[in-house]
Protein backbone atom coordinates (compact mmCIF):
# COMPACT_ATOMS: atom_id res chain seq x y z
CA UNK A 1 0.00 0.00 0.00
CA UNK A 2 2.75 2.17 1.19
CA UNK A 3 4.56 1.73 -2.38
CA UNK A 4 1.28 2.52 -4.39
CA UNK A 5 0.96 5.51 -2.43
CA UNK A 6 4.44 6.81 -3.11
CA UNK A 7 3.86 5.71 -7.06
CA UNK A 8 0.33 7.66 -7.37
CA UNK A 9 2.20 11.08 -5.91
CA UNK A 10 5.15 10.57 -8.49
CA UNK A 11 2.63 10.38 -11.25
CA UNK A 12 0.39 13.31 -9.49
CA UNK A 13 3.77 14.91 -9.03
CA UNK A 14 5.34 14.40 -12.58
CA UNK A 15 1.84 15.89 -14.88
CA UNK A 16 0.62 18.51 -12.84
CA UNK A 17 4.06 20.60 -12.35
CA UNK A 18 5.48 20.90 -16.09
CA UNK A 19 8.11 22.91 -15.10
CA UNK A 20 9.77 19.92 -13.32
CA UNK A 21 13.06 18.52 -14.98
CA UNK A 22 11.01 16.25 -17.83
CA UNK A 23 9.37 19.03 -19.19
CA UNK A 24 12.68 20.85 -19.05
CA UNK A 25 14.28 17.92 -21.37
CA UNK A 26 11.38 17.96 -23.95
CA UNK A 27 11.53 22.34 -24.29
CA UNK A 28 15.31 21.86 -25.23
CA UNK A 29 14.50 19.53 -28.20
CA UNK A 30 12.44 22.23 -29.50
CA UNK A 31 14.23 24.98 -31.80
CA UNK A 32 13.56 28.35 -32.30
CA UNK A 33 14.85 30.73 -34.76
CA UNK A 34 17.70 31.62 -32.87
CA UNK A 35 18.18 28.93 -30.51
CA UNK A 36 18.37 24.60 -30.14
CA UNK A 37 20.24 22.45 -32.61
CA UNK A 38 19.53 20.97 -36.36
CA UNK A 39 21.36 19.08 -39.27
CA UNK A 40 22.13 21.11 -42.48
CA UNK A 41 22.99 18.94 -45.87
CA UNK A 42 24.91 21.31 -48.11
CA UNK A 43 25.77 20.15 -51.61
CA UNK A 44 30.12 20.24 -51.45
CA UNK A 45 30.18 22.57 -54.46
CA UNK A 46 29.36 25.30 -52.06
CA UNK A 47 30.81 24.14 -48.88
CA UNK A 48 33.05 27.12 -48.16
CA UNK A 49 30.18 29.12 -48.17
CA UNK A 50 28.35 27.25 -45.96
CA UNK A 51 30.95 26.69 -43.72
CA UNK A 52 31.17 31.12 -43.33
CA UNK A 53 27.28 31.08 -43.06
CA UNK A 54 27.05 29.18 -40.14
CA UNK A 55 30.18 30.09 -38.34
CA UNK A 56 28.92 33.91 -38.66
CA UNK A 57 25.30 32.53 -37.76
CA UNK A 58 26.66 30.76 -34.51
CA UNK A 59 28.83 33.40 -33.17
CA UNK A 60 25.61 35.60 -33.35
CA UNK A 61 23.48 33.23 -31.67
CA UNK A 62 25.34 31.50 -29.10
CA UNK A 63 22.65 28.99 -28.73
CA UNK A 64 22.29 28.07 -31.95
CA UNK A 65 23.90 24.58 -33.22
CA UNK A 66 23.89 24.03 -37.16
CA UNK A 67 25.06 20.80 -37.90
CA UNK A 68 27.34 20.04 -41.46
CA UNK A 69 26.96 17.21 -43.58
CA UNK A 70 28.26 17.14 -46.72
CA UNK A 71 27.57 14.87 -49.82
CA UNK A 72 27.36 15.21 -53.40
CA UNK A 73 23.89 16.77 -54.57
CA UNK A 74 22.04 13.16 -55.09
CA UNK A 75 22.92 12.40 -51.23
CA UNK A 76 22.07 15.93 -50.44
CA UNK A 77 18.69 15.52 -51.66
CA UNK A 78 18.69 11.77 -49.93
CA UNK A 79 18.94 14.00 -46.55
CA UNK A 80 16.06 15.55 -46.95
CA UNK A 81 13.86 12.36 -48.28
CA UNK A 82 15.24 10.46 -45.22
CA UNK A 83 14.19 13.05 -42.91
CA UNK A 84 17.54 13.22 -41.59
CA UNK A 85 17.62 16.94 -42.64
CA UNK A 86 14.81 19.30 -42.90
CA UNK A 87 17.40 22.16 -44.36
CA UNK A 88 19.92 22.21 -47.47
CA UNK A 89 22.04 23.99 -49.03
CA UNK A 90 22.21 23.36 -52.47
CA UNK A 91 22.74 24.23 -56.53
CA UNK A 92 19.13 24.31 -57.34
CA UNK A 93 15.50 24.17 -56.61
CA UNK A 94 13.50 21.08 -55.36
CA UNK A 95 11.90 19.33 -58.74
CA UNK A 96 8.26 19.54 -59.06
CA UNK A 97 8.27 15.58 -58.64
CA UNK A 98 10.67 16.26 -55.00
CA UNK A 99 8.35 19.30 -53.80
CA UNK A 100 5.23 17.06 -54.01
CA UNK A 101 6.67 14.40 -52.11
CA UNK A 102 6.75 16.77 -49.08
CA UNK A 103 3.71 18.33 -49.89
CA UNK A 104 2.21 14.86 -49.95
CA UNK A 105 2.74 14.62 -45.92
CA UNK A 106 2.06 18.13 -45.08
CA UNK A 107 5.30 19.54 -44.92
CA UNK A 108 5.36 23.47 -45.97
CA UNK A 109 8.51 23.69 -48.62
CA UNK A 110 10.23 27.22 -48.93
CA UNK A 111 13.17 27.35 -51.30
CA UNK A 112 15.00 30.57 -51.16
CA UNK A 113 17.54 31.90 -53.15
CA UNK A 114 20.82 33.62 -51.42
CA UNK A 115 22.84 33.99 -54.05
CA UNK A 116 25.08 32.77 -57.60
CA UNK A 117 27.30 30.26 -58.64
CA UNK A 118 29.00 29.23 -61.77
CA UNK A 119 29.99 26.01 -62.90
CA UNK A 120 33.58 26.67 -64.35
CA UNK A 121 36.16 25.24 -66.52
CA UNK A 122 40.15 24.99 -65.66
CA UNK A 123 43.14 23.93 -67.80
CA UNK A 124 46.40 23.20 -66.81
CA UNK A 125 49.08 26.24 -66.83
CA UNK A 126 51.17 25.34 -69.70
CA UNK A 127 48.26 24.39 -71.96
CA UNK A 128 47.53 27.84 -74.68
CA UNK A 129 44.07 26.79 -75.19
CA UNK A 130 41.48 28.11 -72.34
CA UNK A 131 38.75 30.15 -74.26
CA UNK A 132 35.75 28.31 -75.52
CA UNK A 133 32.49 29.00 -77.06
CA UNK A 134 29.77 26.89 -75.80
CA UNK A 135 29.48 24.96 -78.97
CA UNK A 136 32.55 23.95 -78.64
CA UNK A 137 32.14 23.20 -74.90
CA UNK A 138 28.75 21.07 -75.73
CA UNK A 139 30.61 18.75 -78.46
CA UNK A 140 33.56 18.02 -75.70
CA UNK A 141 30.92 17.21 -73.07
CA UNK A 142 29.26 14.63 -75.34
CA UNK A 143 32.71 13.57 -76.23
CA UNK A 144 32.07 14.38 -80.41
CA UNK A 145 35.17 16.16 -79.92
CA UNK A 146 37.60 14.31 -78.09
CA UNK A 147 41.15 15.58 -79.53
CA UNK A 148 42.37 19.19 -78.95
CA UNK A 149 44.06 19.42 -82.20
CA UNK A 150 39.62 19.39 -83.07
CA UNK A 151 40.16 22.56 -81.09
CA UNK A 152 43.13 24.36 -82.36
CA UNK A 153 44.45 22.14 -85.85
CA UNK A 154 48.16 23.34 -84.24
CA UNK A 155 47.15 21.40 -80.29
CA UNK A 156 49.72 18.53 -80.06
CA UNK A 157 48.06 17.52 -76.32
CA UNK A 158 46.34 14.71 -77.93
CA UNK A 159 43.25 13.62 -76.34
CA UNK A 160 40.94 15.92 -74.48
CA UNK A 161 40.16 14.60 -71.09
CA UNK A 162 37.33 16.12 -68.79
CA UNK A 163 36.83 15.76 -64.82
CA UNK A 164 34.18 16.10 -62.35
CA UNK A 165 34.18 15.97 -58.62
CA UNK A 166 31.57 13.05 -58.55
CA UNK A 167 29.68 10.76 -60.42
CA UNK A 168 26.64 12.55 -59.10
CA UNK A 169 28.07 15.83 -58.57
CA UNK A 170 25.59 18.72 -59.19
CA UNK A 171 28.69 19.77 -61.65
CA UNK A 172 27.99 17.19 -63.87
CA UNK A 173 24.05 17.19 -63.61
CA UNK A 174 24.02 20.90 -64.20
CA UNK A 175 25.79 20.21 -67.64
CA UNK A 176 24.08 17.06 -68.59
CA UNK A 177 20.94 18.88 -68.35
CA UNK A 178 22.24 22.53 -69.56
CA UNK A 179 24.13 21.12 -72.63
CA UNK A 180 22.65 17.51 -73.75
CA UNK A 181 19.20 17.73 -72.24
CA UNK A 182 19.69 15.35 -69.37
CA UNK A 183 21.82 12.85 -71.97
CA UNK A 184 24.84 10.93 -70.89
CA UNK A 185 27.83 12.72 -71.38
CA UNK A 186 30.75 11.18 -73.46
CA UNK A 187 33.77 8.52 -72.75
CA UNK A 188 36.60 11.03 -72.47
CA UNK A 189 34.22 12.39 -68.86
CA UNK A 190 35.68 11.08 -65.87
CA UNK A 191 34.61 11.70 -62.29
CA UNK A 192 37.27 11.77 -59.42
CA UNK A 193 36.50 12.30 -55.56
CA UNK A 194 36.28 15.37 -54.30
CA UNK A 195 36.82 19.60 -56.10
CA UNK A 196 40.24 19.62 -54.36
CA UNK A 197 41.53 16.11 -56.40
CA UNK A 198 40.08 17.84 -59.78
CA UNK A 199 42.12 20.73 -59.39
CA UNK A 200 45.33 18.69 -58.44
CA UNK A 201 44.60 16.79 -61.32
CA UNK A 202 44.41 19.49 -63.82
CA UNK A 203 47.51 21.28 -62.38
CA UNK A 204 49.39 17.86 -63.22
CA UNK A 205 48.16 16.97 -66.60
CA UNK A 206 48.31 19.29 -69.71
CA UNK A 207 45.64 17.83 -71.38
CA UNK A 208 42.51 17.92 -68.98
CA UNK A 209 39.60 20.27 -68.83
CA UNK A 210 38.62 20.74 -64.92
CA UNK A 211 34.63 21.11 -63.69
CA UNK A 212 34.41 22.44 -60.52
CA UNK A 213 31.91 25.35 -58.79
CA UNK A 214 33.44 28.08 -58.20
CA UNK A 215 32.56 28.42 -54.66
CA UNK A 216 35.57 25.93 -54.19
CA UNK A 217 38.08 28.80 -56.21
CA UNK A 218 36.34 31.76 -55.87
CA UNK A 219 37.21 33.58 -52.68
CA UNK A 220 40.53 35.90 -53.16
CA UNK A 221 40.87 36.22 -49.44
CA UNK A 222 40.78 32.33 -48.87
CA UNK A 223 44.35 31.02 -48.73
CA UNK A 224 43.06 27.45 -49.83
CA UNK A 225 41.25 29.00 -52.57
CA UNK A 226 44.29 32.02 -53.86
CA UNK A 227 46.85 28.50 -53.52
CA UNK A 228 44.26 26.63 -55.80
CA UNK A 229 43.90 29.11 -58.44
CA UNK A 230 47.96 29.52 -58.71
CA UNK A 231 47.93 26.00 -59.93
CA UNK A 232 45.66 26.54 -62.77
CA UNK A 233 43.85 28.92 -65.36
CA UNK A 234 39.74 29.32 -65.91
CA UNK A 235 38.74 29.07 -68.84
CA UNK A 236 36.71 32.09 -70.76
CA UNK A 237 33.55 30.55 -72.24
CA UNK A 238 30.92 32.64 -74.79
CA UNK A 239 28.32 32.60 -77.21
CA UNK A 240 31.08 32.95 -79.70
CA UNK A 241 34.82 33.56 -80.22
CA UNK A 242 34.18 37.00 -80.21
CA UNK A 243 32.67 37.38 -76.83
CA UNK A 244 34.24 34.74 -74.53
CA UNK A 245 33.81 35.84 -70.38
CA UNK A 246 35.71 34.56 -67.62
CA UNK A 247 33.34 33.12 -64.27
CA UNK A 248 33.74 36.54 -61.90
CA UNK A 249 31.39 38.09 -59.71
CA UNK A 250 30.35 40.59 -62.77
CA UNK A 251 29.96 38.40 -65.35
CA UNK A 252 27.47 36.37 -63.15
CA UNK A 253 26.01 39.35 -62.07
CA UNK A 254 24.78 40.75 -65.59
CA UNK A 255 24.47 36.87 -67.26
CA UNK A 256 27.51 37.54 -69.50
CA UNK A 257 28.64 34.43 -68.49
CA UNK A 258 26.56 31.41 -69.65
CA UNK A 259 27.07 28.68 -66.67
CA UNK A 260 26.03 30.85 -63.85
CA UNK A 261 23.40 28.81 -61.24
CA UNK A 262 21.25 29.98 -58.08
CA UNK A 263 22.69 28.92 -54.46
CA UNK A 264 19.58 27.51 -52.43
CA UNK A 265 18.26 27.49 -49.18
CA UNK A 266 15.79 24.50 -49.24
CA UNK A 267 13.87 24.29 -45.66
CA UNK A 268 11.16 21.61 -45.18
CA UNK A 269 9.16 21.70 -41.92
CA UNK A 270 5.55 22.97 -40.73
CA UNK A 271 6.35 25.70 -38.14
CA UNK A 272 9.37 28.55 -37.88
CA UNK A 273 11.97 26.82 -36.18
CA UNK A 274 16.54 27.19 -36.17
CA UNK A 275 15.70 26.84 -39.81
CA UNK A 276 13.44 29.92 -40.16
CA UNK A 277 16.46 32.49 -38.43
CA UNK A 278 19.17 31.08 -40.22
CA UNK A 279 17.31 31.70 -43.40
CA UNK A 280 16.63 35.42 -42.32
CA UNK A 281 20.60 35.73 -41.43
CA UNK A 282 21.57 34.36 -44.53
CA UNK A 283 18.91 36.99 -47.03
CA UNK A 284 19.79 39.67 -44.49
CA UNK A 285 22.47 42.44 -44.54
CA UNK A 286 25.31 40.23 -43.18
CA UNK A 287 24.72 37.33 -44.85
CA UNK A 288 24.97 38.38 -47.80
CA UNK A 289 27.65 39.86 -47.24
CA UNK A 290 29.28 36.82 -46.47
CA UNK A 291 27.92 35.64 -50.17
CA UNK A 292 29.87 38.27 -51.75
CA UNK A 293 33.33 37.95 -50.04
CA UNK A 294 32.90 34.25 -50.64
CA UNK A 295 33.39 34.95 -54.41
CA UNK A 296 30.02 34.46 -55.08
CA UNK A 297 26.99 36.99 -56.42
CA UNK A 298 24.60 38.19 -53.68
CA UNK A 299 20.89 37.13 -54.15
CA UNK A 300 19.93 40.87 -52.46
CA UNK A 301 23.10 43.33 -52.97
CA UNK A 302 23.75 45.70 -50.75
CA UNK A 303 22.67 49.07 -51.40
CA UNK A 304 25.13 51.76 -51.90
CA UNK A 305 24.57 55.31 -50.03
CA UNK A 306 26.47 58.10 -52.07
CA UNK A 307 26.55 61.46 -50.61
CA UNK A 308 27.00 64.27 -53.22
CA UNK A 309 27.62 67.93 -51.60
CA UNK A 310 26.37 70.77 -53.93
CA UNK A 311 28.56 74.07 -53.50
Amino acid sequence: MKINSILFSFIFYFFIFPSCDGSKIISKEIDTPTTGKISVAVDENVRSLADALVDAFESSYPAAFLIESYSPEKNVVQELYNDSSRLAIMTRRLSVKESLFFEAQKYIVEQLKIGSDAVVFLVNKNNPDSAFTISQIRKIISGEDSLWSQIRAESKLGRINIVFDNESSSNLRYLADTLLGGGAVGKNCFALSTNDSVVKYVAASKNTIGVVGLNWVGDKDNEEDVARREKINFCAVGKSASELFLPNQSNIATGNYPFSRGVWLIKIGKRAGLGTGFASFSLGERGQLIVQRSGLVPAKPAERKVKITVK
